[in-house]
């Protein structure tokens, strides 16, 4: 029997038979919509695939949304599949079949009711409902680390048979981002919403030594120094400096000569307009250790910079362009955000050595990576950590979404009275602003708010705090408040005579404070007030 049965299976029609069942179980998984027969046409660009927070790279083991968009907001299609392809590695076991590295997870998102999975298809999501759409999003949560790169991809129906094929736009490859997680800075978040004022304490560490840096450190070691910080929170509308940009000339004299003063002058020119605080730090006594400072951040300004000059250099510096604290998916302040800072080049010198002699480039080039370490991997110079301190109500801004009703686990006051629970929820902009009333020292002509006063920003040492005050005002036009909000206002255009009325003013203050830490406990150590006898 044994042989008849192996006789059997050596036979052609056997081996077609189970070909065809294998064939036909992987066609079961079928990922064109409604399972159409018609080719596919070739892209015309109406619709694209996007994956919010990326460019080019991937964290390991983030959750991203994936989105099928149209390009014009118009276009729309009825039924679609979005999917994963994963990379591809050589298999040392069996060299002639790859082995099939993991793309991550792709699920529907739970933001949105119009996706569902496919049956029989890993990391597949389609439509659930066949209505015209110009959107349809999934959420996709990367791969860990070691997998390479990751095609994510959209196939979309117009029509039931009349649909596109995962090319062009519709298909997206994006690979493992393997830096160091404090060397990327975080997602820009172009739509903050948050409308508290934000304190936030900035620790400069440097991390540059002999010891640690031994082919990144100049010949004369006691030379070896940083200077001062300076910097700003501001808006997308400002830059300390910008790579692969032409350094200004407060970029090159801190460069060049560790002297911040030109830039400072760059900054607090755009103070009220596009920066909120100028930050500056004292220089670090010594290259491996920290040095202080604290600033404000608020809902148009949430973006930080900074610089100091690496002494001596030709024109090398350390830098941080543009770090988001306004958390790209909570829309929240960020707790703490910590970056490491490499060696850049401002682009004005040709000096190839700490201590190469002064040699100008003409044509000043681009800032750039710098050249120090020969034939090594440049460690880092220095770290920023950025630490929320409190934030600030702002009687501006209401939420639309913040209620009043005291949950169950509310706290009793002193007085026997529910205390409402503090709430960190973002406020919103009102929707549009109340006529005002211009300040009577401005004239008919150009009317101007009363000038606003912020308390003073600076260093808190020995109990005094030295430093800057902001003074700023708004120009009105037609009862309305021009800058101040991001509504109405940004319809109406100032008179160019209008234009030499001061906007900000500041001035040097100096007031008693207390640090942080002792802030900190005085605000715990409040007793609770005594219950009438």
């Amino acid at each position: 029997m044994g042989r008849h049965i192996n006789k059997l299976l050596r036979s052609p029609l056997v081996i077609v038979f189970l070909v065809q069942v294998c064939v036909c179980d992987r066609e079961t998984c079928d990922r064109r919509p409604f399972d159409t027969q018609t080719a596919p046409l070739p892209p015309d660009n109406r619709f694209y695939i996007d994956i919010d927070g990326i460019t080019e790279r991937y964290i390991p083991g983030v959750q991203y949304t994936v989105r099928l968009l149209s390009k014009d907001g118009k276009s729309t299609f009825i039924g679609y599949t979005i999917g994963l392809r994963e990379d591809e590695a050589y298999n040392e076991k069996n060299p002639r079949k790859p082995k099939r590295l993991k793309p991550g997870r792709l699920q529907p998102s739970p933001d949105s009711h119009e996706g569902k999975t496919r049956p029989y298809c890993n990391n597949t999501v389609i439509h659930s409902d066949i209505t015209p759409k110009t959107s349809a999003e999934a959420l996709w949560i990367a791969p860990e680390k070691g997998s390479h790169c990751v095609t994510v991809y959209a196939i979309v129906a117009i029509k039931p048979d009349v649909w596109y094929n995962y090319e062009g736009p519709l298909s997206k490859r994006v690979c493992e981002d393997i830096r160091n997680a404090d060397d990327i800075l975080p997602t820009q978040n172009d739509d903050c919403q948050v409308c508290e004022e934000a304190r936030y304490q900035l620790t400069f560490e440097g991390l540059w030594s002999y010891n640690t840096h031994p082919k990144a450190f100049p010949q004369s070691q006691e030379l070896a120094r940083f200077s001062e910080v300076v910097g700003a929170s501001h808006s997308k509308y400002f830059s300390v400096y910008k790579y692969n940009t032409e350094a200004s000339a407060g970029i090159k004299m801190l460069a060049e000569q560790g002297n911040t003063t030109q830039l400072e002058m760059e900054i607090q020119a755009e103070l009220g307009h596009g920066v909120r605080t100028v930050i500056k730090a004292t220089a670090p006594a010594k290259t491996n250790l920290t040095t202080l400072t604290s600033f404000r951040a608020n809902k148009e300004n949430h973006l930080v910079s900074l610089v100091t000059g690496i002494m001596p250099s030709p024109d090398w510096f350390l830098g941080m362009a543009n770090l988001e604290l306004c958390e790209f998916k909570t829309g929240q302040w960020a707790k703490t955000v910590k970056l490491n800072l490499y060696p850049l080049d401002a682009g004005t010198d040709s000096g190839k050595d700490f201590e190469s002699s002064n040699d100008g480039t003409s044509p000043p080039q681009p800032i750039t990576s710098a050249a120090i370490a020969k034939g090594e991997k440049v460690k880092a110079f220095a770290r920023v950590i950025v630490d929320l301190i409190r934030t600030y109500p702002n009687p501006n801004c209401v939420s639309d979404t913040s209620t009043f009703s005291y949950p169950e686990e509310s706290t009793k006051d002193g007085n026997g009275g529910i205390e409402p629970p503090v709430s960190l929820e973002p406020y919103t902009t009102p929707k549009s602003e109340d006529n005002v009333t211009p300040d009577p020292g401005s004239s008919e002509e150009c009317p101007m708010t009363a000038w606003e006063e912020w308390p003073c920003e600076g260093e808190c040492e020995n109990g005094t705090l030295t430093g800057m005050r902001l003074k700023y005002r708004y120009h009105i036009v037609d009862g309305i408040v021009v800058g101040k909000y991001n509504s109405a206002s940004e319809d109406r255009e100032v008179p160019k005579y209008c234009s030499k009325e001061e906007t900000f003013q500041t001035e040097l203050c100096e007031e008693d404070c207390l640090n942080i830490e002792s802030e900190e406990e005085e605000q715990e150590d409040t007793p609770e007030p005594e219950l009438a006898p």
